[in-house]
């Protein structure tokens, strides 16, 4: 067996994440084999919020919550990377990192997912990243092939995107490190030139002959609970109402469309 972490980024959707959270967790790791935890991390939450939080862990299925409290020594470009930046473990051979506003639902029920991750890694020791995300087309940096398939239905892909991404934690963290992914100053978000977490991890799942994994035929779907800003915006609305909406119209059409 391998033990995973999940690590789920909050920042204060309360609302939201009585939603998201439970599904998602359900989704990923039952039924398993495998050992794991979940970490619900409070990514400068205001007071009142994670008061509110700490009654709600058991029934939200929360192990350990970690709250930064203030923006001192933050990340610089978008404010998602404190998340990964600052909260990054390798204390786990496997992590997967979602967000708060992540829908994940799986199709089969009897699909393990922990075990399917698992064995993609053991099975390819060149694949650093797996990402499963089905609203692609959203994005502003298209999703492409960049080689033949690792194996039958897991394509070999050019990114990540934050909504979910598992790490294989030895492969992916020095390389991350030598590449300023733990550096402050090493992000940018300027209109018309972004680099971000997600910029830098698909950097190193592409280079040094690592691969990152898209398992295609996984029963299941995952998609960002949000609206886009505009056409082509790699920026959603952030709006708390507008990530419900699209959650429950996911949900009634079991994550085919928001």
């Amino acid at each position: 067996m391998a033990f995973f972490t999940l690590a789920c980024a909050f920042h204060n959707t309360e609302r939201l994440l009585g939603r998201t959270l439970p599904l998602a967790i359900r989704s990923l790791t039952y039924p398993t084999r495998h050992d794991f935890e979940v970490i619900l991390v409070a990514e400068r939450a205001s007071e009142d919020v994670v008061a509110r939080l700490v009654p709600r862990l058991a029934d939200l299925g929360v192990d350990e919550l970690r709250w930064r409290r203030t923006d001192r020594n933050s990340f610089s470009g978008a404010p998602s990377n404190n998340f990964h930046g600052n909260h990054f473990t390798t204390t786990s051979p496997y992590l997967i990192t979602f967000t708060d506003d992540t829908f994940i639902h799986k199709t089969d029920e009897d699909f393990d997912v922990l075990d399917a991750t698992a064995q993609i890694f053991e099975a390819n020791p060149e694949v650093a990243l797996i990402s499963k995300v089905d609203d692609h087309e959203e994005w502003d940096w298209p999703l492409e092939d960049v080689g033949p398939e690792i194996e039958p239905g897991v394509r070999s892909v050019n990114r990540v995107v934050d909504q979910l991404i598992a790490y294989d934690t030895a492969r992916f963290a020095p390389v991350a490190r030598r590449l300023g992914a733990f550096h402050r100053d090493t992000f940018v978000s300027h209109a018309g030139f972004e680099y971000q977490w997600e910029n830098l991890a698909s950097h190193v799942g592409t280079s040094g002959n690592r691969k990152i994994a898209y398992p295609e035929r996984w029963p299941l779907r995952v998609r960002h609970s949000d609206l886009r800003n505009q056409p082509g915006s790699m920026h959603g609305t952030q709006d708390e109402d507008v990530k419900l909406k699209c959650f429950e119209r996911l949900m009634e059409s079991q994550g085919l469309t928001k």
